[in-house]
């Protein structure tokens, strides 16, 4: 069964097509072949015919270690000097960094900054905009990191303070184009860890992505997170119930971004331990393309895979 997740086409087989071969019925009408919830059983076979047996949702999380030295000394050079540097360009361009409740009328203006993001990227998903009562009934957990320049916007990430879980969880951010280049996110993320130190959480998180990167965001956004020190793992590791088990195989680009990239499982002795063990990186890409910013923090390995269109 062929359908299609916000743009990107992808066929839905059971366990004996993707082993059988039978999946290649619909290699040429999708990016992505997909086997949805496959039984732990399965995994082994289905790595040896290409499939990479993977958790739906992945969450990005970073320990909130006791000094905020502490945690710079456990990212490269490079990356201390990325954050630090847009420190000083938001200073040096006058902009307000703030810490504010989340009011009806805050989460308006960041709606308004969010939705013109959104409408920028090829599959853009606006889950702020559907999530805005459930937000506003949670209002008291939320603390909101802000940007301004002057009375504007610019920049801003909605946390909720999980307390009951130790944690402090980026749900949503969204900054100007120019302060996309101007790498504002490091400072909002930055701020956010910053927050959860002073209220003494152990845990933070920049919220959960779709684990296929290439469509809702792109393989770069991957980099980024991982550069600012957290780590990708299964979404049901931090919240039980958050997604399932898919196992993929990337067969096109006509949506997809070219590279794309997906966390997989690992080889391990039961369901349990391989949810529990290192993802492992497979990278995707019709081209010979540079591994290296994909080799993320937290990773037990990364493949590339050349994916040749369908003879």
């Amino acid at each position: 069964m062929i359908t299609r997740s916000l743009g990107l086409p992808v066929a839905l087989v059971d366990v004996d097509q993707a082993l059988s071969g039978r999946w290649r019925d619909y290699e040429r009408q999708v990016d992505v072949v997909r086997v949805q919830d496959p039984p732990y059983e399965t995994w082994t076979r289905l790595r040896e015919a290409g499939f990479h047996p993977k958790p739906q949702v992945i969450m990005w999380q970073a320990e909130v270690l006791d000094f905020e030295d502490a945690y710079l000394a456990t990212l490269s050079g490079k990356d201390r000097y990325d954050i630090r540097s847009a420190f000083r360009r938001a200073s040096g361009a006058g902009l307000l960094i703030r810490t504010e409740p989340l009011t009806p009328e805050l989460l308006d203006e960041f709606i308004e900054l969010y939705e013109r993001q959104i409408a920028g990227m090829r599959h853009g998903w606006p889950v702020a905009v559907h999530q805005r009562a459930g937000m506003l009934d949670r209002a008291d957990a939320y603390c909101a990191i802000t940007v301004r320049s002057g009375t504007a916007l610019v920049g801003a990430c909605l946390n909720e303070d999980l307390a009951d879980r130790e944690e402090m969880r980026a749900r949503f951010s969204a900054v100007t184009p120019g302060q996309r280049t101007d790498s504002l996110s490091r400072v909002l993320y930055w701020e956010t860890m910053r927050q959860a130190r002073l209220r003494g959480r152990r845990w933070t998180t920049l919220g959960r992505d779709v684990n296929l990167y290439g469509h809702l965001g792109n393989a770069g956004l991957f980099s980024f997170k991982s550069r600012l020190g957290f780590t990708a793992v299964p979404g049901q590791s931090v919240e039980p119930g958050s997604g399932s088990h898919q196992a993929d195989r990337v067969v096109g680009f006509a949506a997809l971004s070219d590279p794309a990239l997906l966390l997989s499982y690992g080889e391990a002795a039961g369901e349990a331990a391989a949810v529990s063990a290192p993802l492992l990186g497979q990278l995707f890409s019709a081209r010979d393309v540079d591994v290296r910013p994909f080799r993320g923090a937290g990773l037990a390995g990364l493949t590339p895979h050349e994916v040749r269109p369908p003879g």
